[in-house]
């Protein structure tokens, strides 16, 4: 009786060990996947910028905007300087895109466009500092072309199913989507969605531009 209950006892012990060791490799996994995707996507971002300072006449691009918005494509660079938060905007919601950067929602309006563009990230990893978000936060979303500023209005909770936030009438504006509480364990039963809206500049420069550049 003694032996198993000492066999038992280690054989809970190794099991501990092996799953306490695979969380750990799947953390290092998903840190270095994350890495990798900010660096890749900084690389890209700077080529495609020098490639606009080089070119003299506009290049046909195969199949327009949908060529630009392939899942996992990089679509900028979003950033909260007060926050310290920097990071790749890659195509996408899903899990796989979420686990390397923060993803745009694919069906809301891409960067340098005057729609309500849809930006959403994991509470646990790239957008946890949204907990402490606040009013007046300057926001910042580059493409290789230029930067567009945004000041935060609001920052409220939503139900999961209220996605009547990113219509497109609310632009031009940023709104941004992570679940809550930041804390809860398992599949958060909130969102919390805040809304950033241009400064005047960016407001100008997205409602002036001329109709083909939004294409």
């Amino acid at each position: 009786m003694r032996f198993r209950v000492i066999r038992a006892f280690r054989l809970a012990s190794w099991t501990t060990c092996c799953t306490g060791g695979c969380l750990l490799a799947w953390c290092a996994f998903v840190s270095l996947d994350s890495a990798y995707a900010q660096w890749a996507g900084e690389k890209q971002l700077a080529k495609a910028g020098a490639e606009q300072e080089t070119i003299v006449a506009p290049r046909q691009q195969v199949s327009g905007r949908a060529a630009r918005r392939l899942p996992g494509s990089v679509q900028g660079r979003f950033e909260i300087p007060r926050l310290g938060l920097s990071y790749i905007l890659l195509e996408g919601t899903d899990n796989r895109t979420l686990d390397k950067s923060i993803g745009h929602v694919e069906w809301s309006s891409g960067v340098g466009e005057s729609g309500n563009i849809g930006i959403a990230g994991h509470r646990n990893t790239h957008f946890r500092k949204l907990e402490w978000i606040r009013r007046d936060d300057e926001i910042v979303v580059s493409s290789a072309k230029a930067k567009y500023r945004y000041r935060v209005e609001w920052a409220r909770l939503f139900k999961p199913p209220d996605i009547q936030v990113l219509n497109p009438e609310h632009g031009p504006a940023v709104t941004l989507i992570t679940c809550f509480p930041f804390e809860y364990v398992g599949s958060a039963p909130l969102r919390l969605i805040v809304r950033a809206l241009p400064d005047e500049e960016t407001r100008n420069r997205l409602l002036n531009q001329p109709a083909e550049s939004r294409n």
